[in-house]
């Protein structure tokens, strides 16, 4: 039995660590996996990396073929649409549970994970700064108590983080969202869902466009790149 334990623990950590590599970008979206290069940097054996490999591909963040291997999945242009439009719909429904509920506690711990976005000020959006953005969002589905939805949406952002590349992210996108997070409060606090409603969807499909605008690696202006997808072509 605790060979067993051992052999579990061993692959959750072979887990995490993969995981980690992709957040530092020493394994970007498209990268082939070596198992012996990936044994030496976790220091193991094969058998929790593959384990730990096709954990990973059940969920979306590797993928593999015979006689190929595994690597990390690029994400598509598809994909990120088809993710937004279901976080948007998780996190309206997160914000109209969370405004009638949301007790002054929750609310000074949103205020705080809103300033340490705007106080964290990198001369190019990074991943800390778009993980400081997600801790924003997953607090309001934390205030929510619907612990499905907050799985669901933080699933959604570390596929947003792990395999998207930031550095074609425009500057000034932090300081619109800055903006948006203290309106975005101020609203709620004012128990406004209506106005926080407009607010919170018009602030992610900013964010979308954004994202599919610096990932196209086409001279199409935002609304071509979005209305490929909103046609249904």
């Amino acid at each position: 039995m605790p060979r067993i334990k051992e052999t579990k623990s061993n692959i959750n950590e072979a887990y995490r660590a993969i995981k980690r590599l992709m957040l530092k970008q020493k394994l970007i979206p498209g990268q082939k996996l070596l198992y012996r290069e990936l044994s030496g940097w976790l220091n193991m054996s094969k058998t929790p990396i593959v384990n730990a490999l096709n954990r990973l591909e059940q969920e979306g963040f590797v993928t593999s073929e015979p006689n190929v291997g595994y690597m990390i999945k690029p994400i598509n242009q598809k994909e990120i649409f088809d993710s937004y439009e279901v976080r948007e719909a998780l996190e309206i429904k997160a914000l109209e549970t969370a405004i009638k509920s949301a007790t002054v506690r929750q609310m000074a711990g949103l205020e705080e994970r809103c300033r340490s976005f705007d106080q964290y000020r990198p001369y190019q959006y990074d991943k800390k700064k778009l993980m400081l953005d997600c801790e924003i969002h997953l607090q309001i589905a934390v205030i929510s108590n619907n612990e499905v939805l907050r799985y669901l949406l933080r699933r959604n952002f570390d596929h947003m983080i792990l395999r998207i590349q930031q550095d074609n992210y425009i500057p000034e996108r932090m300081e619109i969202s800055s903006q948006d997070h203290k309106n975005l409060l101020e609203l709620m606090g004012n128990q406004d869902f209506p106005k926080s409603a407009e607010l919170l969807s018009r602030h992610i499909r900013n964010d979308r466009d954004h994202v599919l605008l610096c990932i196209s690696g086409e001279n199409q202006d935002e609304m071509d790149v979005v209305s490929m997808f909103e046609s249904g072509s």
